[in-house]
């Protein structure tokens, strides 16, 4: 398996499967029909998803699947003619769902959302009121106001994106999701992540993952935003280890350029742990028969290889338990 074939299926074991996909789109639909029961008297317009899921950057294990619920302004607002106290909506919401069958004792709060956990995932119902001319009114944080959203901007912006990089970018966020999930305590916003992609790639071209992801890495330092964090200690510390995974991927793109390609894998997997595919038998075999033969090679730069480096002195070579 080539470095490149590697990453690939980097991508593919991040990436959910047609399973998945098909178990939630069936419970979302579940979700809505609840939501949207007259016997709720929760007077709400439309559902429609949003985030990660809706714009297709999910990764696996399944997390949060985000639904915005936009509620009929005219039979919520009080007789001032304001909206109503977000956490009254959050309170009546949560309390209906947790009288159905399918979800009882299976609903909390998260502000400023209400959350369903199943078994194998999360949705986050978000109340919303349609704002005139576009965007939506959605829970502060405070729970005692509103603040503006536009969630169907930044998702037409990550599709035209997609489409001019030849539908190959949200693969690459979804790498980088994931390593900012198991690597980096999920600091960075995952929404944040997409913007950053549009920003370097609206600009910026890729011809294969490797190269999109490692100019992901490049360039973020550029683009990410202090005030997305919920920290400057969280936004500082995640630009050191970004600058770090951007030194790495450039080393192994060195190795890769100078035809190293064991060596440039060794360092994705360093990276990007146990997603990433090991070395595979025949590798590691033709490494081992290497070093019976006397051919292999180490230098302090490329490591381990064939082709680079002072020759290793000649050894047994070995493959688990397998005397080759």
């Amino acid at each position: 398996m080539t470095l490149l074939e590697s990453i690939k299926k980097l991508v593919d074991n991040v990436s959910i499967t047609d399973r998945q996909e098909d178990n939630i789109n069936n419970s979302l639909l579940n979700l809505e029909k609840h939501l949207k029961n007259e016997e709720g008297n929760l007077y709400i317009l439309e559902c429609f998803t949003n985030g990660s899921w809706e714009r297709d950057t999910i990764i696996r294990p399944l997390n949060d699947v985000d639904l915005f619920a936009v509620l009929d302004f005219e039979e919520w607002k009080d007789e001032f003619g304001n909206r109503p106290n977000p956490q009254s909506v959050l309170t009546k919401i949560k309390n209906y769902l947790n009288k159905q069958n399918d979800y009882k004792d299976k609903v909390k709060q998260d502000r400023p959302c209400v959350t369903i956990h199943l078994s194998d995932k999360d949705f986050d119902v978000l109340p919303s009121f349609e704002i005139s001319g576009g965007g939506y009114y959605i829970p502060n944080f405070d729970l005692q106001s509103w603040t503006t959203s536009y969630p169907k901007m930044l998702t037409k912006n990550l599709d035209d994106t997609h489409k001019l990089r030849d539908y190959k970018l949200k693969q690459i966020i979804r790498v980088v999701k994931y390593w900012n999930r198991d690597f980096n305590n999920k600091t960075i916003p995952s929404y944040h992540i997409e913007e950053v992609a549009i920003n370097i790639f609206k600009i910026n071209n890729f011809t294969n993952f490797e190269e999109g992801v490692r100019k992901w890495f490049v360039n973020v330092e550029y683009n990410l935003q202090s005030n997305k964090f919920k920290s400057n200690d969280e936004y500082n510390s995640t630009l050191k280890k970004a600058k770090k995974v951007k030194e790495k991927l450039n080393e192994a793109f060195t190795c890769y350029f100078n035809k190293n390609e064991v060596e440039a894998k060794k360092i994705w997997k360093d990276i990007f742990g146990k997603e990433y595919p090991t070395i595979d038998i025949e590798e590691a075999k033709n490494i081992s028969k290497s070093l019976t033969e006397g051919s292999l090679k180490y230098s302090s730069t490329a490591g381990i290889s064939t082709s680079v480096g002072n020759n290793l002195s000649a050894s047994k070579g070995f493959y688990g338990d397998e005397i080759l």
